[in-house]
């Protein structure tokens, strides 16, 4: 019976389950100390709900374009193919799981000459990495350490950053360990990590046996089955990564952030205030993003204790080796830390310990991206057709907003973009002048208004359908300081996501109709809607569609309820790769869509409804 409760029905069970084991594990780790178990996991991921879920992410993520060892992609051979027959290929997957061989990809390393491997996997094991990630996931975000910033949601560098900075501040300590843990992810240890999921309350062996099979993967053409790591690239793998290095964050932690003490204070400063006093304690502090770390001490002898430990506990605990060339000790009032492609240095200033912060893009990195995006500049000269002009024009803009936005939190950001500006800016110029192009200040182009409403330089711009599209500037910045992270904001409680909303001004993601959308699914395999046009990615995409059209319908304006509601094919002469697409589907009553397709006179309905049956009908070519 408890299998069959673990069955869910629609995406809002989901997104309940969800909050159910965070809630579970986090009351668990605070009143026990330490997690409960949580069983009958894979018919959580098997659920037709988190198959579609799971489904709908990858699609949206760019990856999805590119093929695994089997030369298989999203869109033909899972969106195009049978709605039930996905469904069924998935959960069979679950059942007799055996991965495909990843396929290698080598980038390049920032700040380096090394190459970084990238592990491809097949696109129906990134359907089941991502059902086993949408379960797990809640039940280790309740347990990771609050200053662990990497890979996890709701967080980003710029936190990181602004933690770091904010205990140098407070603290007045200076000496920084810079850690560099070598190959973290090609030496993870299976056991060691399929141990520490159990101890952390993943409790259904069918689950922990899917993500032995998942770390063993082999790779094309190189290894049958991988003895050790766990590959850059997959899914699931940044989610392991973090449960694996818990216990590394726990230890350090309980020295001093986390210490328990016998009187529960109610602010942690007044404990560090009485652990000063009473205790010899080497005062430390850790924030770490995935496998990068900084811990921020109060001299250099404790910095040197700590790394001899860490390297120690690393080396026995967690058969990890932490680099001796590169993890570096810093007292950062004589030079910078590079930390997550920022620099960050301690300057002689009017402050309360008498330095102030100031921190940058790392120049190394920030050149590289540069670079990047001026040899993309260059290839606006592909560009036969205006509105292929304008792609290359968005796609520069999207990547200088993008670097734009990574370093807008560090206080030196228009400095050291203002570096690089003459450089992009006279190479977008040349280009667009070959195209007509020609300059006008930037509050007067017709794109990115928000980000130049402000700014009366002039920027190359060229003119597309009446509109004024320009490229924009990498000095069109400020610095922003980011906001510190709250340990309450999480997607899996209602309170985590409200201080998430108020914090980002975004409001969350609809839930998808599956109850209401569920109930007419007999309906439409009776009347004969299967075929090519009826496929995955049209039963998928019908609840979207139906969210977006805020559950009325586009003829009547009226609340659609129950099995009255038909999603309509807006144009059904359309690509395959387009017909289903959401823009595509509209939500209607099943009178109302029996108006568009018939020819009769409905013209006394009234004057606005038959006018939008006559849009539709033209769509279809029927007038």
């Amino acid at each position: 019976m408890e299998q069959e409760s673990n069955y869910l029905k629609s995406e809002q069970e989901l997104r309940d389950k969800q909050d159910e084991l965070y809630n579970k594990s986090f009351e668990s780790i605070n009143q026990k100390g330490q997690s409960s178990g949580h069983k009958n996991l894979l018919e959580l991921m098997t659920s037709e709900a988190t198959i579609l879920t799971a489904i709908h992410r990858i699609k949206a993520n760019k990856g999805s374009r590119t093929a695994g060892s089997d030369h298989k992609l999203m869109k033909p051979d899972i969106l195009q193919k049978d709605y039930p027959k996905v469904v069924q290929l998935v959960q069979e997957n679950f059942r007799n799981y055996r991965p495909e061989p990843i396929k290698r990809k080598y980038i390049p390393k920032p700040n380096s000459k090394e190459l970084r491997p990238l592990g491809i996997p097949s696109i129906i094991d990134r359907v089941i990495q991502e059902c086993v990630r949408l379960i797990i996931e809640p039940i280790l975000e309740a347990q990771f350490f609050q200053h662990s910033y990497g890979f996890r949601p709701m967080r980003d560098s710029s936190m990181a950053l602004v933690r770091t900075t904010d205990i140098v501040h407070i603290t007045g300590h200076y000496w920084i360990i810079e850690g560099d843990i070598s190959k973290f992810f090609d030496c993870v240890n299976h056991t060691i990590l399929i141990k520490k999921l159990w101890n952390m309350g993943i409790r259904d062996r069918r689950v922990l046996m899917i993500i032995k099979a998942m770390l063993k993967a082999g790779i094309m053409d190189e290894l049958k089955e991988n003895p050790i790591g766990t590959p850059q690239g997959g899914i699931i793998s940044p989610l392991l990564a973090n449960a694996y290095l818990h216990a590394f964050d726990q230890w350090v932690t309980r020295e001093w952030e986390n210490k328990k003490t016998s009187y529960p204070y109610a602010q942690k400063s007044k404990q560090f205030e009485r652990l000063r006093k009473t205790t010899r304690l080497k005062e430390t502090y850790l924030v770490r993003y995935a496998d990068d770390w900084v811990l921020i001490t109060n001299s250099k002898r404790n910095a040197e204790k700590w790394k001899y430990k860490i390297t120690k506990y690393l080396k026995e605990r967690l058969k990890l080796t932490l680099s001796e060339e590169k993890t570096l000790i810093t007292d950062i009032r004589r030079r910078p830390i590079k930390f997550l492609g920022f620099e960050i240095k301690a300057i002689k200033g009017k402050a309360k310990n008498g330095h102030i912060l100031v921190s940058k893009p790392n120049q190394q990195r920030l050149k590289e991206k540069v670079n990047e995006i001026h040899k993309t500049i260059k290839k606006i000269k592909k560009a036969t057709r205006k509105d292929d002009l304008i792609h290359w024009i968005n796609l520069i803009n999207s990547k200088i907003r993008g670097l734009i936005q990574y370093y807008e939190c560090t206080t030196k950001v228009n400095v050291y973009m203002g570096k690089y500006v003459d450089k992009l800016h006279y190479a977008a110029y040349l280009k667009l002048r070959k195209h007509g192009g020609y300059k006008i200040p930037a509050k007067r182009v017709d794109n990115l208004r928000s980000a130049h409403e402000k700014y009366e330089t002039k920027i190359p711009m060229v003119e597309y359908n009446e509109l004024k599209i320009g490229v924009t500037r990498l000095d069109f910045c400020r610095w922003k300081k980011p906001k510190n992270k709250s340990p309450k904001e999480t997607p899996y409680t209602k309170l985590g996501r409200q201080i998430y909303m108020n914090r980002t001004n975004k409001k969350p993601i609809k839930v998808r109709a599956d109850e209401l959308l569920s109930l007419n699914w007999s309906k439409i395999i009776k009347i004969g809607h299967k075929g090519k046009l009826y496929n995955f990615e049209y039963f998928m995409n019908r609840a979207y569609a139906f969210n977006r059209d805020k559950g009325r319908c586009r003829v009547c304006g009226e609340l659609l309820q129950g099995d009255d509601v038909h999603i309509h094919h807006v144009n059904p002469k359309l690509p395959i790769e387009e017909v289903n697409r959401v823009p595509n589907l509209a939500s209607l009553h099943e009178h109302c869509h029996q108006m568009i397709h018939s020819s009769k006179d409905y013209s006394m309905v009234g004057k606005v409804i038959w006018e939008k049956v006559l849009g539709f009908r033209e769509k279809l070519g029927l007038t």
